[in-house]
């Protein structure tokens, strides 16, 4: 049975929807640090996905002359450059409501959810192309970088489809962490109710 992502995606972004929507923090006097590191880390994930885009853009399962698998740029310090970023992104956007469990919770569940996507996807590659992605495996991280791998080729091949397509999603993630602050304001004034305030 194929593991499906977006299924998950969707049940856990419902179950955070409601959690943010309906809680409060206690860690008030922490707020602004929460705030400072969830717009850092926001905006890592955001220029880290347009980085990666540009090696990937559209050739995720064919490479640039459609026989190989990219292993250049960003890729060559982490096979899984987008995933990773969008896990630092996803933590800056949840950092950005002031709760340490929200946060606790949110990375375990992506690693979770994450961790099943990339398996399946690392048997298609490697029965695609056999050992020379084996040996990728083999000598590159998963999922957390190891920049001291990092090389580059002499060109890149830029797909601009693929780019403004990334760039659209950012204005995504940066809605999503405006979506939280004005929560917060909809609370502060007593316009949603608190439920529940959580560390």
């Amino acid at each position: 049975m194929r593991f499906d992502r977006m299924f998950w995606q969707w049940i856990f972004g419902a179950f955070f929807l409601v959690w943010i929507i309906f809680s409060a923090p206690k860690l008030i006097y922490l707020q602004d640090l929460f705030n400072i590191i969830g717009i850092f880390l926001l905006f890592v994930g955001i220029l880290g996905r347009l980085y990666a885009t540009l090696y990937i853009g559209g050739m995720k399962n064919s490479g640039s002359d459609g026989n190989s698998f990219i292993s250049d740029g960003i890729y060559s310090v982490c096979r899984n450059p987008l995933y990773f970023f969008s896990f630092v992104g996803l933590l800056g956007i949840l950092f950005l409501k002031g709760q340490l469990i929200l946060v606790i919770l949110g990375a375990t569940l992506f690693l979770l959810v994450y961790r099943f996507t990339i398996l399946g996807e690392e048997k298609f590659l490697s029965d695609k192309f056999g050992d020379s992605y084996k040996e990728f495996l083999k000598n590159t991280p998963r999922f957390f970088p190891n920049f001291s791998r990092f090389k580059y080729s002499e060109r890149l091949e830029i797909r601009p489809f693929f780019l403004h397509k990334e760039a659209k999603r950012a204005f995504v993630w940066l809605f999503a962490a405006l979506f939280i602050y004005v929560i917060s304001i909809l609370q502060n004034l007593g316009f949603l109710p608190i439920l529940i305030t959580i560390y």
